[in-house]
């Protein structure tokens, strides 16, 4: 009985990061992302493409660290690891709450956010 009730709360318990969008830029080059719920769409203004949405699969806590500290947003293309700190874009006097650094599978971008309210 006792694991089940640890089992239930540990399923139960998901940290207020897992379940918080996300709205993220980064300069040189310009580029902004998205993560609101099951979508993360992202958006480079150097290019020609248009902005790129995809499915979420995964919202990962990072173990070992406060639950609050470090988050892993996965679809099957690409990956943003959010960590918690003061950010700045180097451009603006905006402080962001998060860093970014999103793995596209052709380029690695670092870049700021901050929760989306």
């Amino acid at each position: 009985m006792k694991k089940l009730i640890v089992l239930l709360s540990l399923v139960m318990s998901v940290s207020a990061m897992a379940s918080t969008d996300f709205s993220c830029s980064g300069t040189e080059p310009f580029w902004d992302l998205s993560i609101k719920g099951n979508e993360m769409s992202y958006n480079l203004f150097m290019s020609d493409e248009t902005t790129k949405t995809e499915e979420v699969i995964s919202r990962q806590t990072a173990i070992g660290v406060s639950e609050d500290y470090a988050l892993v947003v996965k679809t099957a293309t690409s990956s943003a690891t959010i960590i918690t700190g003061e950010c700045s874009d180097g451009m603006s006097d905006t402080i962001y709450s998060n860093h970014i650094i999103y793995n596209s599978g052709d380029a690695v971008l670092y870049g700021c956010c901050n929760p989306v309210k």
